[in-house]
């Protein structure tokens, strides 16, 4: 099962509306624009869709719509973390119901949990499903760090295939991924895709996969094709499309520039930043045209 789950991922937006409320319209419409550009999956409900701002209702709404939408044409995998194992459990189970292809999770947060709580939490939500599982390993946020010794203690449980890694270490990843041979990892950070295919991921899941797939797409095919020159040079158009947008802000400023690509996923919801402030969009906008021109349809 896990060769089948590669490629470009988008970490996909969710879009809502002024009133704060998931916006079924948009949402289909950015599916249908990514899987246009020959997106290999989608990853929903993560961090970038904004998922633990959302009720587990919401989430399940945000699936089916998405998989009403995406059909068989792309992957999908659900993330499914939650503050508490029940409704991790339940989101699992709702995955596999409505056939998505996997589901993921960050470890347990907020509180200092040990090593065999986050072990006995991955453990039960694999054991309420028997779709493929990928760990969501992002230190950076969940505060969680962990040894490749622990994290290889997961390679244990049924149905875990291997993890999403969002951190810079790749060093630390091959090392991880040549102590776990069946497992896969994708890479997390959008600015280290390339990097990260030459220490031996299987793709990658990020934001600004929503922004510009094609180039992430071309990088990809790129790399396997054996022409890292090309790789190289699409992979700096996405260091300077990052850092054209933090300067912005966060999801706000993601947002903002796919609208400039004519799709409009709406606002954030609170307490992140709704949406740029005019002047902000004015400035992003200038900026995003003169570094993208072709992909400026939407100005």
């Amino acid at each position: 099962m896990k060769e089948k789950i590669s490629g470009v991922f988008a970490a996909l937006f969710t879009p809502f509306n002024e009133k704060g409320n998931v916006d079924k319209k948009r949402l289909k419409k950015l599916v249908k624009f990514l899987i246009s550009k020959g997106i290999d999956g989608l990853y929903i409900c993560g961090g970038t869709g904004e998922g633990l701002l959302m009720s587990v209702d919401e989430r399940k709404f945000v699936a089916e719509v998405v998989k009403e939408t995406a059909g068989n044409k792309v992957k999908i995998i659900s993330h499914i973390g939650c503050l508490n194992t029940k409704d991790t459990v339940e989101l699992a189970k709702h995955a596999e119901k409505i056939k998505l292809d996997g589901v993921s999770s960050i470890p347990p947060i907020y509180f200092r949990y040990r090593f065999e709580e986050i072990y006995e939490y991955y453990k039960n939500i694999a054991e309420a499903t028997s779709l493929p599982f990928l760990i969501y390993y992002i230190p950076s946020t969940t505060g969680v760090v962990l040894s490749n010794d622990k994290i290889a203690e997961l390679s244990k449980i049924k149905n875990i295939i291997g993890l999403k890694y969002t951190n810079y270490d790749f060093y630390t990843l091959q090392d991880l991924l040549l102590k776990v041979k069946k497992w896969i990892a994708f890479s997390g950070p959008d600015e280290m895709f390339l990097p990260a295919l030459t220490m031996g991921v299987s793709g990658c899941i990020g934001s600004t996969q929503n922004v510009l797939p094609e180039i992430f797409v071309e990088i990809y095919r790129s790399f396997k094709k054996g022409d890292i020159k090309k790789a190289m040079e699409l992979q700096k158009r996405i260091t300077i499309a990052v850092s054209l947008l933090y300067r912005y802000g966060t999801l706000d400023a993601w947002k903002t520039a796919l609208k400039f690509r004519g799709v409009d996923t709406g606002f954030c919801r609170r307490p992140i930043k709704e949406k740029l402030s005019n002047e902000e969009e004015k400035k992003l906008r200038k900026e995003w045209k003169e570094n993208f021109p072709e992909f400026s349809e939407g100005i």
